[in-house]
């Protein structure tokens, strides 16, 4: 594939996956101006956008017929050198892709109290990290979830105190509650809110390619169609290109928002 349709490609499937978390199924949104909050529908909605999110931050399947890279990786590249780009349409998907980027790596304090080990300690990882290990072990028991424990083996050693694998295996629940219930509830609205951040981005990057592309039916038919870039002529990445112009047509879900700062001054 060219530039352009690998392009396409990974905004497709950003898209569907930005969707997959993102929707009035799964939360709701509350409150009003810059002081906005999400709530999930259950605890398991809770436990599907992690799962969902882990997947949005990992690499994209090597045997794909694009670069095996993070979706949000691919969205910076892309942002970098754009295909679609009219005037400064890109500014914002470049702008809320490196905001997340920064965010992710931050590394924070997390104090807990393991009572398997016995053991009081503060353990300091990346938040890329430590969603990583929330989405895995929400998928997964502790026998499919062994890398996981070498994660949390890691940070013990980190803060001064080492233990075997099999100890970290036992405590994978109880670090597993205080990442999830404690320090990811607290961010699932900030989280949010750059997800949405990042939708709206690729959204109005691609309105104009949108506007070039759009045809109506003759005679207020309700029939349309797209008229494909001549640099698009892989098959795969055509079928995409049509997807992504009627997701561009859909519009995200949630209009654009602001979290509460209450919600961002923790972790």
């Amino acid at each position: 594939m060219n530039k352009m349709e690998q392009e396409v490609v990974y905004l497709s499937a950003v898209n569907e996956l930005l969707g997959s978390m993102l929707n009035y199924e799964l939360m709701t949104l509350g409150g009003e101006g810059d002081r906005q909050s999400v709530q999930f529908k259950t605890m398991t909605h809770q436990q599907f956008f992690y799962i969902a999110l882990v997947d949005f931050l990992s690499p994209t399947d090597k045997h794909a017929p694009v670069p095996s890279v993070p979706y949000l990786g691919a969205l910076r590249a892309i942002s970098n050198t754009p295909c679609f780009a009219v005037d400064d349409s890109a500014l914002g998907l470049k702008s809320a892709a490196s905001a997340f980027h920064e965010w992710l790596h931050v590394e924070i304090g997390v104090d807990m109290w393991l009572p398997s080990l016995d053991l009081q300690v503060e353990v300091h990882v990346p938040r890329c990290l430590l969603l990583k290990v929330v989405g895995n072990l929400s998928k997964h028991n502790s026998l499919r979830s062994v890398l996981v424990a070498k994660d949390l083996q890691g940070l013990l050693q980190k803060a001064g105190k080492p233990v075997e694998l099999y100890q970290a295996m036992l405590v994978q629940e109880e670090m597993y509650e205080i990442f999830h219930d404690d320090v990811c509830v607290y961010h699932a609205s900030t989280i949010a809110e750059f997800l949405n951040g990042l939708s709206w981005g690729i959204q109005n990057y691609l309105k104009p390619e949108y506007t070039r592309s759009f045809s109506p039916g003759a005679d207020g038919s309700p029939l349309y169609k797209f008229q494909y870039p001549h640099e698009l002529e892989h098959p795969y990445a055509k079928t995409c290109y049509w997807n992504l112009m009627n997701q561009v047509r859909s519009e995200p879900n949630f209009k654009p928002f602001t979290v509460t700062e209450h919600l961002k001054g923790k972790y």
